[in-house]
């Protein structure tokens, strides 16, 4: 039922169909959308520094990644997070990017997540890293000869935040 040609309905629909999600709350500061590919966790507010690189989490279960991202937004000063939608991982691991200013907070985080099991924690890469195309060669070799080498060209104006 359309509501008129610029209504809420028709956008909610257009929404629907896309596989985009309005933001709605997953915790008590904490908001999460989709784009599609990426589920987004975003704490109400926005961060106090900019944001420069991400830690890295892998794991088959997504749930688990999803409840790290929302209990490092809620309580540990985390501000963005992201994880890839459910059929858009590669391979059988998800991966969770936990988004911060800098590598200040690795072993924080490696002893919060040390001995989890089903959780594979990488450290920090970089925004620039990313761009340049900078990924794992344990990453790369679970992709096709196509996939590897869209990861690994340097993205020039895609805008798009990949892993």
């Amino acid at each position: 039922m359309k509501q008129s040609k610029r209504g809420k309905t028709e956008v909610r629909g257009r929404r629907e169909r896309e596989g985009l999600a309005k933001p709605h709350p997953v915790g008590e500061n904490v908001l999460a959308s989709c784009d599609g590919y990426w589920e987004w966790f975003r704490r109400r507010g926005p961060p106090k520094y900019i944001i420069t690189g991400k830690y890295l989490f892998f794991s088959e279960d997504r749930d688990d990644l999803v409840k790290i991202a929302i209990d490092e937004l809620n309580n540990n000063g985390f501000h963005h997070a992201k994880i890839n939608m459910k059929g858009k991982n590669i391979g059988p691991e998800y991966v969770l990017c936990l988004y911060f200013k800098d590598d200040s907070r690795k072993y924080e985080l490696a002893d919060r997540y040390r001995g989890r099991a089903g959780i594979r924690y990488r450290y920090w890469k970089s925004d620039m890293d990313t761009l340049r195309g900078k990924y794992s060669e344990e990453f790369l070799s679970k992709l096709s000869p196509k996939e590897r080498s869209h990861f690994t060209r340097a993205e020039k104006s895609s805008g798009r935040r990949s892993a």
